[in-house]
């Protein structure tokens, strides 16, 4: 391969960011590689990114095999593939398409956790498009051997999530999973499931006719060619999708090595909020739960208000209210920082005393403490102060009164 096939690879690109379908070339040498490779392989991305589908493709099937990969492309029949895909009422969509995620690049440029890179393409089965059911999607996860407790807790959630309009992602696995399908569907929202083998073989069998359902009213996805069988590397690399598809990812119940913590890994690894529900402190299935809260990588919701909240930040349209102040954090300026410190956890300040300890004039104060009071991070009080606001809730209408800034200002 050389320096040709970079160019290749950027005009790819560039027809994608204009909004042009990718070329039939481009389809098949990516079905041809999802074909032949493993999803996950970050190594395959890799190669995909650096010298383009369509090259890679044509170097593995006239190569002398001497890789495993390029063995598997010689042996991939694409014809009978593409036939396979439409015989089953199946689409393979690709980076370019209307209907392709721009969520999913973010895995370009995630860190793997045990695998990595954006999927080559993707199998859709149904009439749902996979754009639009995830533009305000939330991802469910949870133990598969779950308990009544977590079940009747995701299906609260995903039933409150999907009436509002938030489509649920989940792996369509028994336990968690299956509940919060089946919450949102049956409350008439919207849910999708990411599949760990092909869709010509759903698994798992006691979940036919939910899956089918799925398939009938909304999407399945996967990476894998119609036929393929699931096995642990595919659900570990699954994961990773239903973490990228979600604007959060809530986790109902896990066990220390669970499923469930590996997609709160790869939300993480994407700077995706990770959001927990708390469990009893007896059960196996609180461990990973408990110890994301613990360790600060999750935060603790039990109502669906709770994770409204959390997402308000990513869904400006749905916002439910101001956020923590945590989650503004990063976003404050330095001088905002300083005075945000300076205004005490319990009672109120006046901006005469802040500028006293701040040593800012009282015009600068004004214009900061209204740009905290934006972020629903601080709020006037009635003798013209400010305070904190308790849990992010300001504009309550707890204080109907502006602050007194000119009697402060004049003395």
């Amino acid at each position: 391969m050389s320096q040709a096939s970079d160019a290749r690879s950027a005009e790819v690109t560039r027809s994608q960011k204009s909004g042009a379908r990718p070329a039939e070339d481009e389809r098949q040498a990516r079905l041809g590689l999802a074909a032949a490779g493993e999803p996950g392989d970050a190594r395959l991305a890799d190669l995909v990114t650096r010298h383009g589908a369509v090259e890679l493709w044509r170097h593995l099937r006239r190569g002398p095999g001497q890789s495993a990969l390029a063995r598997r492309a010689q042996t991939v029949d694409l014809p009978a593939l593409i036939d396979q895909t439409a015989a089953l009422g199946q689409r393979f969509v690709v980076p370019g398409d209307d209907e392709w995620p721009d969520r999913l690049g973010d895995l370009v440029r995630c860190s793997g956790v045990d695998s990595g890179g954006a999927p080559l393409g993707l199998w859709l089965a149904g009439p749902g498009r996979l754009d639009r059911l995830v533009e305000q999607a939330v991802a469910m996860v949870g133990a598969r051997a779950s308990t009544a407790y977590g079940e009747h807790i995701a299906t609260d959630l995903a039933a409150g999530l999907a009436e509002r309009g938030h489509g649920v992602v989940s792996g369509g696995a028994y336990g968690i999973d299956g509940a919060s399908h089946r919450a949102a569907l049956a409350v008439g929202g919207a849910t999708l499931a990411i599949m760990a083998g092909g869709l010509g073989q759903l698994y798992p069998a006691g979940h036919i006719r939910l899956l089918e359902r799925i398939r009938d009213e909304q999407v399945l996805v996967s990476e894998h060619p119609p036929d393929r069988r699931p096995s642990r590397s595919r659900f570990l690399a699954r994961n990773r999708l239903i973490a990228a598809l979600g604007l959060a990812t809530v986790v109902v119940e896990g066990s220390v090595r669970s499923g469930a913590a590996n997609s709160a890994r790869w939300a993480l690894a994407l700077g995706r909020p990770v959001l927990a529900v708390p469990g009893p402190v007896t059960s196996a299935t609180s461990a990973t739960p408990h110890r994301l809260i613990r360790d600060q990588e999750a935060v603790l919701v039990a109502t669906v208000e709770d994770v409204l909240e959390a997402i308000s930040p990513l869904d400006p349209a749905r916002a439910v209210g101001p956020v923590q102040p945590s989650q503004w954090w990063d976003g404050l300026s330095e001088p905002e920082r300083a005075v945000y410190e300076e205004i005490p956890g319990r009672g109120d300040i006046t901006v005469d005393e802040l500028a006293e300890r701040s040593g800012e004039t009282v015009v600068e104060l004004i214009g900061r403490l209204s740009r905290l009071r934006e972020r629903g991070l601080v709020q006037p009080t009635e003798r013209g102060g400010w305070r904190l606001v308790r849990g992010g809730r300001a504009g309550t209408g707890l204080v109907a009164e502006e602050p007194k800034l000119g009697s402060s200002v004049e003395g």
